[in-house]
């Protein structure tokens, strides 16, 4: 039996390990994919700004260097197993997982749990309007754009957040032809990305929908939008297709565990407790006052979470940074 189970390998789940690990407690980490969370799955090729120690760093060269250094610190891995249920018993938790690879189903016994789903509880929302639906991978994607993919092609960026104007400049450095689509009359990303795609000089259409999606033998050829104040739709040649318009969280199983959750996030304390004695969590799944979603506030979560599992585990009188390092 593990003293903590880690649901969840990426940032925040990867520091709450390293973290265990200095606390010689045994540590296994879960991962329905590969260990990297959404540095690997989804932002691989994007330049990471606000990680300490690096003005620029490639999101698959962290993740890497997080993981490395977890593995450095003897953190154990099961990749590719989706947990299914967690069941609290008397005197421990079990997480039930599914192996996506060899379907076997797993049974892992724990004395606590860190919930560090992240995007594993994500799935990224579609603009639901006609021809949408059928699209392949080489028309659409929901997440940062391939740089092979999207060169010399004519990229339609929907999202004015940071993530879709980190697709915008993504897609304009393999040398597409991009525009930006935006609902409201300005941007919400970060200054850093606003003056990047300023300076970029990319098209944008500010206070405009998404009506349409014009298909013909199953490729995207144009989209037809509408912005607010002129008279009509009008239609903009497009053949691929960028919708960075944020996520939307399936939090059922959760729920299933007994864990409190509010507006779509697990609710914790500042120790990152949950409502179930002995089942933390971390990263952009938690939500408590104050709550920023960085990539370095969630591995501190991690951190903080590795620390109040041990509280938990080992019930030590006191405890105190020096345990760490002894």
């Amino acid at each position: 039996m593990h003293e903590v189970l880690i649901i969840g390998g990426g940032p925040a789940g990867l520091t709450a390990g390293m973290y265990c690990r200095m606390r010689k407690l045994s540590v296994l980490v879960v991962d329905a994919g590969r260990v990297g969370g959404q540095l690997v799955s989804v932002y691989s090729d994007k330049p990471v700004h606000d990680w300490p120690g690096h003005a620029q760093v490639v999101a698959n060269d962290l993740a890497g260097q997080l993981v490395t250094h977890a593995r450095e610190l003897n953190v154990q891995f099961a990749e590719n197993e989706k947990v299914v249920d967690v069941r609290r018993l008397e005197d421990r938790f079990e997480l039930v997982t599914h192996d996506l690879l060899t379907r076997e189903e797993r049974v892992h016994p724990a004395a606590s749990v860190i919930v560090a789903i992240g995007a594993g509880a994500l799935e990224p929302r579609k603009l639901r309007v006609p021809g949408e639906e059928g699209l392949s991978e080489d028309s659409v994607t929901y997440r940062m754009p391939e740089p092979a993919r999207v060169a010399g092609r004519t990229v339609i960026v929907v999202g004015g957040g940071d993530s879709g104007l980190e697709s915008a400049q993504a897609a304009h450095r393999a040398g597409a032809s991009v525009t930006i689509l935006h609902t409201h009359a300005g941007f919400k990303g970060m200054e850093i990305n606003l003056d990047a795609v300023n300076q970029m000089h990319i098209p944008r259409l500010l206070d405009t929908k998404v009506k349409e999606l014009v298909v013909e033998d199953g490729a995207l050829k144009a989209v037809m939008v509408e912005t607010r104040g002129e008279a009509g739709p009008r239609r903009l040649d497009c053949d691929y297709l960028v919708v960075n318009i944020g996520a939307a969280v399936n939090l059922e199983a959760v729920q299933g565990w007994g864990v409190e959750v509010e507006g779509g996030h697990i609710k914790v304390d500042g120790r990152m407790q949950t409502s179930v004695p002995g089942i933390f969590a971390c990263g952009d799944i938690v939500t408590y006052e104050g709550k920023v979603k960085l990539l370095i506030t969630a591995s501190s979560e991690g951190a903080v979470a590795a620390n109040s599992a041990y509280a938990f585990v080992r019930k030590p009188p006191r405890v105190t940074m020096k345990d760490l390092y002894s």
